[in-house]
C-alpha cells in the first residue's frame, strides 16, 4: 500500500506506507544570533534570498517546494560551502561530473540550486510509473540511479537506506505544515538547521 501526496501542479507521487511511521513537525530551530543576508532577504544588489530561489526553481522543476527543501536540509543543512568525503559540493551535494553533465557550477549557489532539482525532476522521470517512485528517485539522488537499477530498488547500503528515511519524514512533515502566511518568509529554511546523525 502507498500514501499520496498531492503536489502543487496536480500530480501526485507515492511513498511507501511502511516507510510512513506517522507526521509530524519538526521543533522550531531557536534562531542564530545572525545570518546571511541571502538568507532571509536580498541585500541591495545582492543574491537571490534562498528560501525564494527554493520556491522558484522548484516550481520550475515542477517538483514541490518542500521535497526541494527536504533534499538541501538531508544534504548539507542549508550549507553551500558543505563538501562531501566523496567530493559532492554545496546545498543539494551535486558531485562534479554531474554538475557538468547538468552544465551548472556547483560552487555557485544558484547553479547549485537549479542543476540539483533538475537533477531531482530527472530521477523521478526515470521511475515514474513505479509504486516505490519517491523513495528510487530519492536512493538514485543519494546512491546513483546505475546503482537503483543493478538492485532494482533500494541499494543495500545503510547510508541510502538512511538518507531516503530522513527526507521522506521531513518531507511529510513539511508538507503537513499549513503554508506561512505572508510576510513570514519559509520558515523551513534555516542555516542553523542541522540533519540528524545517520
Amino acid at each position: 500500500r502507498a500514501v499520496r501526496l498531492l503536489m502543487p501542479n496536480g500530480g501526485w507521487i507515492a511513498v511507501p506506507q511502511a516507510e510512513v511511521d506517522r507526521i509530524e513537525a519538526d521543533p522550531a530551530p531557536q534562531p542564530p544570533a545572525e545570518r546571511p543576508a541571502a538568507v532571509d532577504r536580498a541585500a541591495p544588489g545582492g543574491p537571490e534570498p534562498l528560501a525564494a530561489a527554493v520556491e522558484r526553481l522548484a516550481a520550475a522543476a515542477g517538483l514541490p517546494a518542500e521535497l526541494v527543501r527536504a533534499v538541501i536540509w538531508a544534504e548539507s543543512g542549508f550549507q553551500q560551502e558543505a563538501v562531501s568525503a566523496k567530493g559532492a559540493v554545496g546545498l543539494m551535494q551535486l558531485m562534479p561530473g554531474t554538475a557538468a553533465e547538468l552544465g551548472v557550477d556547483p560552487r555557485d549557489a544558484a547553479q547549485n540550486l537549479q542543476g540539483g532539482t533538475a537533477y531531482l525532476r530527472q530521477m523521478l522521470e526515470r521511475f515514474e510509473g513505479h509504486q516505490d517512485q519517491l523513495v528510487k528517485a530519492l536512493a538514485a539522488y543519494n546512491a546513483g540511479p546505475g546503482q537503483v537499477a543493478k538492485h532494482d530498488g533500494m541499494p543495500p547500503f545503510p547510508e541510502t537506506a538512511a538518507y531516503v528515511r530522513r527526507v521522506l519524514r521531513r518531507y511529510l512533515a513539511d508538507s503537513a505544515q499549513p503554508a506561512a502566511s505572508p510576510g513570514q518568509g519559509t520558515p523551513a529554511v534555516e542555516l542553523s538547521e542541522t540533519p540528524p546523525a545517520n
